[in-house]
């Protein structure tokens, strides 16, 4: 919007919110992590969430009891079905999708870069 290059390296996690701006119909992003005030994250890919710890991730007590949970946000989006036993093969895919991006360091393309801070891996 404003023809301003960034420098290499910022914006690791942006993504342009111009073909928003501009009447683009359709995700600019194909995956998002979110963490807990406590600290436990969660993954999401499309209509899939992936939470690698028990409980709800947020200050109540919520969600599942189980160490992995996996719900599917458009059938499902208060969370009530855990599907991570019904899918394990997802399960696996979405924790290959994730650590591949603490990996990388970022979820944009461009050159890996190191994690500012230490990454814990759940359930720990």
């Amino acid at each position: 919007m404003l023809d301003v290059s960034l420098p290499e390296g910022s914006g690791a996690d942006s993504f342009s919110m111009m073909p928003l701006l501009k009447g683009y119909n359709g995700p600019i992003r194909m995956n998002a992590v979110s963490c807990s005030g406590p600290g436990l994250p969660s993954f999401r890919a499309g209509d899939w969430k992936l939470i690698p710890g028990a409980g709800s991730g947020g200050w109540s007590r919520g969600g599942d009891e189980d160490p992995i949970q996996l719900y599917n946000l458009a059938d499902d989006l208060g969370e009530t079905n855990n599907l991570a036993t019904t899918y394990p093969e997802k399960v696996k895919a979405m924790q290959d999708q994730f650590e591949e991006l603490i990996a990388h360091g970022r979820s944009t393309p461009g050159k890996p870069l190191i994690n500012d801070v230490e990454v814990v891996r759940y359930p720990n």
